[in-house]
């Protein structure tokens, strides 16, 4: 698997930013191509970027799949529960999958606004 070579300074400030508002309740952070290369990650040395960023790809493509399969579109965010109330969260952005791993007892409205305000793709901004 590949290592973060090069990080994107800007996609790794974003995902410092995210970590710093979300006040604790969001823990590791990472984005990665969809081929699985990680690109930016925070805190996610302890999980393995280079295992994450594969998992999250493969994730991400196999409910991909399933959804255009179903001719349904394709997803927006995929969020699991984790053991202990935790959750991960999965989504694309400007051609890469992020994935956030939050802390115990997150609080998921919280999360899922600083996803929507930190995370918008410029097509949205423009419709607005």
């Amino acid at each position: 698997m590949a290592d973060i070579q090069t990080p994107s300074p800007e996609l790794q400030a974003l995902l410092e930013e995210v970590i710093k508002v979300s006040r604790g309740s969001v823990e590791v952070a990472i984005v990665s191509k969809p081929d699985g290369t990680p690109v930016a990650q925070v805190n996610a040395s302890s999980v393995g970027p280079e295992y994450l960023g594969a998992a999250i790809s493969a994730i991400s493509g196999v409910v991909s799949s399933i959804l255009e399969v179903m001719h349904v579109g394709d997803y927006r965010r995929i969020v699991v529960e984790l053991d202990g109330k935790r959750y991960l969260f999965i989504f694309q952005y400007r051609g890469d999958i992020v994935a956030l791993i939050t802390k115990l007892n997150p609080n998921l409205g919280f999360v899922n606004l600083l996803l929507d305000l930190y995370f918008k793709e410029e097509e949205s901004i423009e419709e607005l």
